[in-house]
């Protein structure tokens, strides 16, 4: 009996939602939340009191969530990289950097990323420190900047590139204007492939690990943040030029990656930081939390453990869209025809929990499974919807008068319709009242 009382509720239920699916209006009105969804994307907001608003919209993601609030940085992420030791260089000069490479190279790294670039010529002794350091270091990888220039990319010269046989651009996409999502493994100057400084350190360090990502092909790839600043290894440059840390235990460069470049740790101090997904304001950023050379860190450990999300295309994300629209148009046709008195308030708090479900959805799948899937076109068609099935109302009844189009609306009305139909003005009552009368005494003249 349970079970059978179980199954009537859930068809119940259930016909909810499918009683007007496959209504030809339920069709067309989900089409047109996404015509006025088109629509309103090709309006032109370039008003200056909304910018603002624009540029938080579009830095918003709702899988940023999965990093600030889910703890993405615990558990099996909470692990510390072995493999990058990230040694601060902070303000040193052209010189003492140049003796700071030669120290490190006595611990044998397999490989040196050198996150700092050399603009112009200094004092010519620095220099020249600097520059015998570099020759004498041939598993050294420079940085270098870029910059688009007449849709191509341009290399800026750096002042040692004649002795540094391995180089990277450092540049990263979105770090001008918000937060850093994406990184482009290679670029294209002249015509060869010119590659990211956390390609060109992957190669060689993992050449296997190396080819899976230029197997991918892509011109940009999504970063998947897996290491919070404290999960990678940091020494400063007098521990190093000291000795003093543990070689013989947490910390080990030989055979290693060391990543030289500057670091803040102050959470307090923004300077030379860039805003990420792993900060702890997901939304409305204010303050960046991460220094680049970190951020190349979580780009080269994605690299290493081949740990890539996976985005699903934009026509999964779309049909996704269409599908969950549909059945809530059904669903609020439903309600907006046969219990109208109920319909906003079943419709907003349809609303209301799709957003959270789907939102939750979104964020799930790219938590557990690393899989981005795209829910911002399915929050915008349940936020429409309702609004658009009046539009659409108005439209198909017009059609019904002039064309005699045949739709499920045309005997639709408003309980405050109904009533005016029943109800008849007061001086309408009294005419009646006196027409009958003058037929009365009409008919009594008559006899």
């Amino acid at each position: 009996m349970l079970h059978k009382h179980i199954a009537r509720h859930t068809k119940r239920y259930v016909s909810h939602f499918t009683k007007y699916l496959y209504e030809r209006d339920t069709l067309f009105a989900t089409i047109a939340v996404f015509v006025f969804l088109i629509l309103l994307g090709m309006i032109p907001l370039n008003l200056y009191v909304l910018n603002p608003m624009k540029m938080a919209l579009k830095d918003f993601d709702f899988n940023d969530i999965a990093y600030a609030k889910l703890d993405k940085g615990k558990g099996k992420y909470d692990s510390v990289d072995r493999r990058i030791v990230v040694v601060n260089t902070g303000d040193l000069d052209r010189a003492q950097i140049g003796f700071l490479i030669e120290k490190i190279n006595t611990y044998q790294p397999k490989i040196i990323g050198l996150d700092i670039f050399f603009e112009g010529e200094r004092e010519p002794e620095k220099d020249s420190i600097l520059r015998e350091a570099l020759k004498k270091t041939r598993n050294l990888v420079g940085v270098s900047v870029g910059h688009w220039e007449n849709d191509s990319f341009k290399i800026v010269p750096n002042n040692f590139d004649n002795v540094i046989a391995k180089r990277g651009y450092a540049n990263l996409i979105g770090e001008d204007v918000g937060t850093i999502r994406l990184f482009s493994p290679f670029e294209k100057v002249g015509k060869e492939k010119y590659p990211q400084i956390a390609t060109a350190i992957a190669k060689e360090f993992d050449p296997v690990a190396y080819e899976k990502l230029a197997k991918k092909d892509k011109k940009e790839v999504i970063i998947n943040y897996t290491k919070r600043v404290d999960r990678y290894q940091v020494l400063s440059a007098e521990d190093v030029m000291t000795d003093n840390f543990d070689t013989a235990g947490k910390v080990k460069i030989k055979d290693q990656i060391v990543l030289m470049g500057y670091v803040n740790l102050d959470p307090n101090n923004i300077e030379d930081k860039k805003f990420t997904p792993l900060n702890v304001k997901f939304a409305g950023k204010a303050h960046p939390d991460m220094n680049g050379i970190f951020v190349q860190a979580n780009i080269i450990t994605m690299i290493l453990d081949g740990a890539y999300v996976k985005k699903m295309p934009k026509w999964v994300a779309w049909l996704v869209a269409i599908v969950i629209g549909w059945i809530h148009m059904s669903l609020f046709i439903r309600y907006y025809l046969e219990s109208h008195i109920w319909f906003h308030l079943v419709a907003k708090l349809a609303q209301v929990f799709s957003v959270l479900l789907f939102a939750y959805l979104g964020i799930f799948l790219y938590d557990k499974f690393r899989v981005k899937l795209d829910m911002k076109y399915t929050l915008y068609v349940i936020a429409l919807a309702v609004d658009v099935i009046y539009f659409y109302e108005a439209f198909v009844t017009w059609l019904h008068r002039k064309f005699n189009y045949q739709t499920i609306f045309s005997h639709h009305h408003h309980p405050l319709e109904h009533e005016n139909e029943h109800k008849q003005p007061p001086h309408a009552e009294n005419h009646h009242k006196d027409q009958h009368q003058k037929h009365e005494t009409t008919q009594h003249e008559h006899h």
